[in-house]
């Protein structure tokens, strides 16, 4: 309980015909007229908050009801004794020595005092002390009025509890989380969503889920229309999406793809969603809203010129007989409303609300205690709870009143069931594991998705950390223990680690873990986080890891095995042809040397045969020549193997090659379908045993199209051995540019070679 030492003083107003007139301090504004049927006394004595007055040597010569209820004594158990020997108090933010000095040289001190009740119970109460004094100017007491706010701390600070518990558990989330109004704003999000969109969290909520600008896309590439968004069906259907793909540029331009789930909240029964929750995960690499809080102090005012009540005096008839500055501001009315009757300074509303207690407070001769809502004339909204008494006049009894503002403490409550609410929701919406940890206790909360991830039963789930720690792999006990102990012994406040936990069933699974922990004068007394299965992440990670190392292998193997191909390629075309036309050269100039008869015949058949082996030449070095494409062209280098094939070989080759294509195609992907090409074409003239062949490149849905195709004697795909060092040079070109290649065949069928990859410009 608080005890407030209020000072009034008192002294004649420039009208010494009326002895009833005084003036509180020096504020004209403070006047107040007290006719001969009104008493001061009956109103201090009816005020519910405590009202203790003294001489200037702090001797108790008044207690009002409302300290002797408080006190548990009546007043006449403290008039007489001194303020500090029976009342146990002390300053809250000053000295007594501060206090004192403050009010003898002003004549008024306001604070906050703390009140020990039997010696046991503590208050805290907003004091008023102001002093009197008498027609010499001189002090004559000192008037403390005090109003206990002990209720208004409790809940602020239980406001900051929930306040905090909500901002830790959403920000250690490992997820973004988003909630979106029915218009589509983002209204809140926690640092993970700006960190996730690469925007702060400011910029985040001035975006909307129509916003062209998230240049969306589906998986397949296509645009991903906005009102495809899970949150945008959510918010027009109620319907809850789960894992929804979507692909969306940062600021940087890079693309980041997202997986998306989304929650319809439903308010008073509505059949149509009022928000939706959302949670976002960075898929990219395998993967706040927090709205600021207000804080707000429950500012009071001194008794009449100071206090935060609104106070007020009307006679039977309903005259306004004395109302205080801030409920004059309130109410609307004027100073020169004072001594009028309400029908003519209120509205009829407010006018037939008053006069209504105002007789309910006449006929049953007691206190009222009324909730009452205030509309003020700037359209907002004030909530108050009203005290209505009854005054004894000497000629008319009047109603007194005075009302405390508790707007603030209804919107916190409003604000918390909201903050409530949305940790609900957020929980919901993860697929996250929450936890909190009390480090004084050592019991810990889960969230029911801990169960998913575990594989027990809620009731085979321990309370403790022993039970946790426990399962545990034995080769990541140490080093998690050792580093929760680091954290917590270097004052960290993010701890998070990655460990394997045994679930249920006997196996171990990989587990992210994350905190938040909170100290108190350095000492840590709390942790709230979030656990995560990435079981599967890691699986997918060791065989990523293994096939592309078995394909590297299968590369470098691919490799050696072409380039001893081709070196046994060459030396087979040297052997077979250069060479053997070599030797017949040299066989018919040496028979031309022995018979001159016929030497002319016999050395132009050897020239004929030089020549035909620079021919031979000629055409290997084409074939191996890596720049015959750049330097030539690739419709011209296809155009040559056609005709080689079709002079040499004696098949008929027909090509439908698309010119303006080509342009669109790199020099690495030009030299890729001419070796393609190449090495199809040699298979043909030598295995097919075909009479005609097709050699076709086309373009086709962002797509080139490549088809070699013959009339051979085909063969059985099932049978025939396809990892030849031929098909898996082809393959692997394809491969190297995200392209699929498919052969079609079968026993007196011919061959078709189809392959297709992504246009390049």
């Amino acid at each position: 309980m608080t005890l407030v030492l209020i000072r009034v003083t008192v002294e004649p107003i420039p009208n010494p015909m009326n002895p009833n007139t005084l003036r509180a301090t020096n504020d004209s504004k403070l006047m107040v007229s007290y006719k001969a049927a009104s008493s001061p006394d009956d109103f201090l004595q009816n005020l519910p908050d405590v009202v203790v007055i003294t001489d200037p040597n702090f001797t108790i010569k008044a207690f009002n009801h409302a300290g002797e209820a408080f006190f548990g004594h009546p007043a006449s158990y403290f008039i007489g004794t001194v303020l500090e020997k029976y009342i146990n108090f002390q300053f809250r933010h000053t000295t007594k020595e501060e206090a004192m000095k403050v009010l003898f040289e002003t004549g008024i001190w306001n604070g906050q005092i703390l009140v020990k009740r039997n010696g046991i119970q503590e208050f805290i109460f907003n004091a008023n002390v102001s002093l009197l004094y008498d027609e010499k100017a001189m002090v004559s007491s000192i008037v403390f009025v005090n109003h206990n706010i002990t209720q208004e701390e409790q809940q602020e600070k239980k406001f900051q509890s929930v306040k905090n518990k909500y901002e830790i558990v959403v920000e250690s989330l490992s997820e973004g989380v988003l909630l979106i109004n029915n218009d589509g704003k983002i209204i809140a999000t926690n640092n993970k969503a700006a960190t996730i969109f690469g925007l702060s969290e400011d910029q985040l909520k001035e975006a909307s889920i129509t916003d062209p600008g998230w240049n969306a896309i589906k998986l397949d590439g296509s645009v991903f229309p906005p009102e495809e968004f899970p949150a945008a069906i959510s918010l027009r259907t109620g319907k809850e999406m789960n894992d929804v793909i979507l692909g969306v540029q940062n600021p940087k331009g890079e693309k980041i793809w997202l997986s998306i789930n989304s929650r319809a909240i439903f308010k008073d029964g509505n059949s149509v969603p009022d928000a939706v929750v959302v949670s976002v995960k960075d898929i990219t690499k395998e993967k706040y809203a927090t709205e600021s809080l207000r804080e707000s102090e429950l500012l009071f005012r001194s008794f009449m010129t100071n206090s935060p009540t609104l106070g007020w005096i009307y006679d039977e008839d309903g005259n306004l007989v004395y109302g205080s500055p801030l409920f004059i501001e309130r109410v609307g009315l004027m100073e020169t409303s004072v001594g009028k009757n309400l029908v003519d300074i209120a509205t009829p509303e407010l006018a037939q609300r008053i006069l209504s207690r105002n007789r309910e407070v006449l006929e049953k001769g007691e206190s009222v205690i009324t909730e009452d809502e205030l509309i003020l004339k700037d359209g907002s909204t004030k909530y108050f709870v009203a005290n209505w008494f009854l005054i004894q006049g000497k000629t008319k009894r009047m109603i007194g009143g005075q009302a405390v503002d508790i707007t603030e403490k209804i919107q916190a409550h409003q604000y918390i069931d909201k903050m409530h609410e949305r940790f609900t929701y957020v929980v919901n919406a993860s697929s996250d594991a929450i936890w909190d940890l009390d480090l004084t206790t050592n019991e810990i909360y889960r969230s029911d998705a801990f169960s998913k991830i575990s594989g027990f039963a809620k009731e085979e789930i321990k309370p403790t950390t022993e039970w946790w720690f426990d399962k545990i792999h034995s080769d990541d006990k140490e080093r998690v223990n050792a580093k929760v102990e680091a954290d917590l012994a270097n004052l960290n406040t993010n701890w998070e680690d990655e460990y394997r936990f045994q679930h249920a069933d006997g196996t171990y699974r990989f587990i992210s873990d994350k905190g938040f922990t909170i100290y108190e004068n350095d000492i840590p007394i709390r942790q709230i986080g979030s656990m995560q299965d990435i079981t599967e992440r890691k699986k997918l990670e060791s065989q990523l890891l293994y096939e592309q190392v078995q394909k590297q292998k299968l590369i470098n193997q691919a490799t050696i095995n072409a380039q001893e191909e081709e070196r046994n390629r060459i030396s087979g075309e040297l052997h077979d042809n250069v060479n053997q036309l070599l030797i017949s050269s040299r066989l018919h100039i040496g028979v031309a040397k022995n018979n001159p008869g016929n030497q002319k015949e016999l050395l132009n058949k050897a020239t004929e045969y030089l020549l035909m082996a620079v021919e031979e030449i000629r055409s290997l070095s084409k074939r191996m020549n890596s720049h015959i494409v750049a330097s030539v062209g690739l419709v011209e280098s296809i155009a040559d193997i056609a005709y080689n094939m079709q002079k040499l070989n004696e098949i008929d080759v027909t090509t439908d090659i698309d010119g303006i294509l080509i342009s669109k195609l790199s020099t690495a992907q030009q030299l890729m379908v001419f070796r393609i090409v190449q090495e199809q074409t040699n298979n043909i003239i030598k295995h097919a045993g075909a009479t005609t062949a097709a050699i076709s490149l086309t373009e086709r849905d962002n797509n080139i199209r490549l088809v070699i195709s013959d009339n051979g004697k085909g063969f059985e795909k099932e049978t025939q051995k396809m990892n030849g060092l031929g098909f898996i040079n082809m393959f692997n070109r394809v491969d190297a540019y995200n392209g699929k290649l498919d052969i079609i065949s079968s026993p007196g069928n011919g061959c078709m070679l189809d392959i297709s990859f992504p246009v390049s410009i």
